[in-house]
């Protein structure tokens, strides 16, 4: 699992509306509010960190531990729900590698 890459979807953009983060489907050009996901801004700066390159889950939780101080395992425990609960969604596929 630590060296699956994580895709987003393609079709789903990241808008900040006040201090909240939604990710909505964009289809052509306009916005699809059918299905609409609230994201905190730990989740949306993991959202944009992996990006339309994909980032595998050592590399959002090193991100983690530098850009909030907390040790690995929780860093893992925390990405892995946040990842299973988004791929479950169908935000994000895992690619598997090796």
């Amino acid at each position: 699992m630590a060296s699956d890459v994580f895709e987003r979807r393609q079709d789903l953009m990241l808008r900040k509306i006040g201090s909240q983060y939604m990710l909505v489907d964009a289809v052509d050009g306009s916005t699809n509010l059918c299905d609409v996901y609230s994201l905190n801004q730990t989740a949306a700066r993991i959202w944009e960190r992996i990006g339309t390159s994909g980032a595998t889950m050592g590399e959002l939780a090193d991100w983690l531990c530098q850009a909030y101080a907390v040790d690995a395992d929780t860093a893992l425990a925390d990405l892995g729900r946040l990842l299973a609960q988004w791929e479950a969604d169908g935000l994000l596929r895992r690619i598997k590698h090796g």
